[in-house]
């Protein structure tokens, strides 16, 4: 998992909250810089990235702790260190193929982790809220060229896929179809 990349045991100058354990190293919540500690829920080691992003945007802090299981302390993600390494690994520069999709919510680390246990990989992702529809648009940047099986895990998935591109292997499809439609009508 990327933690090992990213985890910091020390506070870092200027860290405004850092996670604190006990002797026997378990969480015990954010120390502030004036000694504080508030008891905040922590992230686990299992999950996904996005949902760190998730849990560092609900508990308004510049850190987050990351655990185990056995709710043992492994170590302190900073969102500035978080932010640089998804820069470094969702980059918009990879060929690849792109999926835009609707849903009642931002787009899930379990739903990511589905789609990477399948082989895909998302090199970028961006979400924005519609007010007037109630729904989240997410477009995803995926580095394989045809997008369909990803496109088809989705919507297994429950999750509205609007559109896709380059056209991939369901367009084709399609248009097989049709052009076998219309020479069956012609006949």
């Amino acid at each position: 998992m990327f933690w090992n990349e990213i985890l910091q045991m020390e506070r870092p100058e200027g860290q405004l909250h850092w996670p604190v354990s006990d002797p026997q190293g378990l969480y015990l919540g954010m120390e502030s810089a004036s000694g504080e500690i508030l008891e905040l829920r922590p992230f686990y080691s299992d999950q996904h990235a996005v949902d760190a992003l998730s849990l560092l945007a609900e508990h308004q802090l510049d850190s987050i702790a990351v655990v185990n299981q056995d709710f043992e302390l492994l170590g302190g993600l900073s969102a500035t260190r978080l932010s640089h390494w998804m820069g470094q690994h969702w980059c918009f520069q990879l060929p690849g193929s792109s999926i835009w999709l609707q849903d009642v919510q931002t787009l899930r680390g379990s739903v990511i982790q589905t789609l990477e246990e399948e082989g895909y990989r998302i090199v970028s992702m961006a979400t924005d809220f519609n007010q007037e529809s109630g729904l989240f648009g997410t477009w995803l940047r995926l580095d394989q060229p045809d997008p369909t099986a990803a496109a088809e895990t989705l919507e297994r998935m429950g999750i509205t896929v609007l559109g896709s591109f380059p056209r991939g292997r369901r367009q084709d499809d399609a248009q097989d179809n049709l052009d076998h439609l219309l020479h069956y009508l012609s006949v």
